[in-house]
């Protein structure tokens, strides 16, 4: 049996996903917390988790986190386009592999770590 805080915890993370400021989630969050005792009277009151966050509208996402991604993405395409072209074609096939689409690969796994741990540090916030 889940209890209140796993259902705040899940509406804080939901609530962060929307980019909503800190002060309205912390504010949505208290309103449930006094209104129920556990889960599944939260969830009979005011619906799942994410259910009841799409209830509020949704905020833009911040010029900074687009630009970020702009960016990632650049790299990601453009790292391997570089690679291709100036690349030594008389080395082992292996080699060429490896120098050209792993730091690629790595773009992605890092920009997909940090929207991630974004994601979870404006969840913390809302506390």
């Amino acid at each position: 049996m889940k209890s209140t805080k796993d259902y705040l915890a899940e509406l804080r993370f939901n609530l962060s996903l929307r980019n909503l400021d800190v002060a309205t989630i912390r504010d949505i969050v208290r309103e449930v917390e006094a209104e129920s005792s556990n889960y599944d009277e939260a969830t009979a009151s005011f619906g799942s988790p994410d259910e009841y966050a799409d209830s509020f509208p949704k905020k833009a996402t911040p010029k900074g986190h687009q630009t970020f991604m702009i960016i990632g993405v650049v790299l990601g395409i453009l790292w391997p386009l570089l690679q291709l072209i100036l690349r030594d074609r008389t080395a082992g096939s292996m080699s060429n592999w490896a120098v050209t689409w792993l730091p690629a690969f790595g773009f992605v796994a890092l920009g997909i770590i940090i929207d991630f741990s974004r994601a979870i540090a404006r969840s913390r916030k809302s506390r």
